[in-house]
């Protein structure tokens, strides 16, 4: 039977693989996959080890990344299974190349179609396919003052601090 929890635990899962994938955090992403789980991951398909190395070498020019979550629908297709859909927003900035100012920032939007289980008691996503509905590029420069605490793509982030 599945309960209020099952929803929150599930939201969670979502939510901390944004946080993982914004980190950099290779280890977390892979908490919220079954280690046999497949993802169709726009140029990426197959298991979750291979997801990882690809996100790590997209990534390597990519200085500031958030993921946004919303939207989120669960239909529990059992005590230990539901189809889940859920909206992701994208915002992507590449690093700045050779001393320019100007920086290339994508916006994509998209959606996780993705099949969740629950294994030895814990909801993890077992099947994903993200479903593209736009991918836009548009140069920027970033005015953040310097003075500001910035977001870090690692654990030096302010959000792991002890």
């Amino acid at each position: 039977m599945t309960t209020s929890d099952d929803r929150v635990a599930i939201e969670q899962v979502l939510y901390r693989y944004a946080r993982a994938v914004d980190r950099l955090d290779y280890d977390g992403i892979r908490d919220c996959y079954f280690p046999d789980a497949i993802d169709n991951h726009g140029g990426y398909h197959g298991p979750v080890s291979g997801l990882i190395e690809d996100i790590r070498r997209r990534h390597t020019t990519i200085d500031s990344s958030q993921h946004f979550i919303s939207n989120v629908l669960i239909d529990f297709t059992g005590d230990d299974a539901a189809e889940v859909e859920s909206y992701c927003l994208c915002y992507l900035r590449q690093a700045p190349v050779d001393g320019a100012t100007e920086q290339e920032l994508a916006i994509i939007r998209c959606r996780y179609v993705d099949r969740f289980e629950r294994r030895s008691g814990q909801w993890r996503i077992a099947d994903r396919v993200v479903v593209f509905d736009e991918f836009r590029a548009q140069a920027i420069t970033d005015s953040l003052d310097p003075g500001w605490v910035r977001s870090r793509r690692d654990a030096t982030d302010p959000v792991y601090r002890q």
